[in-house]
């Protein structure tokens, strides 16, 4: 070291490390964390619950708002990352992005799978979209099962 103090013999300078006031990434929203915590009341918050607790919020606000998602991971001890890995995994989750509009209440999928598209799935989907008008979000989807 040099007779300077926090210099060592190169001449650079030693500086303390600086540590961030507030952690990293997305903070929850309050009103946000209020919700969560009220839909989930006193259900316990395992990771292995994570879908279900995702159920439970798209079934009370008809989507998945980035604010929720939010406070669902600080609620439930999960990075952002996970929740929001697992709620756009699964198609019927509808995540909505902050500014984003919220999909209509009721949601007819039609599956798009080989057989069903045999069956006729692209006119259903067509005569669907027509049909059920701007009230009713009709879209096509992987298979649910029970294509015959």
């Amino acid at each position: 070291m040099n007779d300077r103090a926090n210099v060592p013999a190169g001449g650079a300078e030693i500086r303390p490390v600086n540590f961030r006031s507030r952690p990293k990434g997305r903070q929850p929203d309050p009103a946000a964390v209020a919700e969560v915590q009220a839909l989930l009341g006193d259900a316990p918050r395992r990771r292995d619950l994570l879908i279900e607790h995702l159920h439970k919020i798209q079934d009370r606000y008809g989507h998945l708002a980035d604010r929720h998602l939010v406070a669902l991971a600080q609620e439930m001890k999960l990075s952002m990352a996970e929740v929001y890995e697992v709620a756009t995994f699964y198609h019927h989750f509808d995540v909505v992005r902050e500014g984003e509009a919220a999909p209509p209440a009721v949601t007819v999928r039609v599956c798009d799978s080989i057989s069903c598209e045999l069956a006729g799935a692209k006119p259903l989907l067509e005569r669907l979209g027509k049909t059920l008008g701007p009230g009713v979000r009709v879209i096509a989807s992987c298979t649910s099962g029970r294509c015959e």
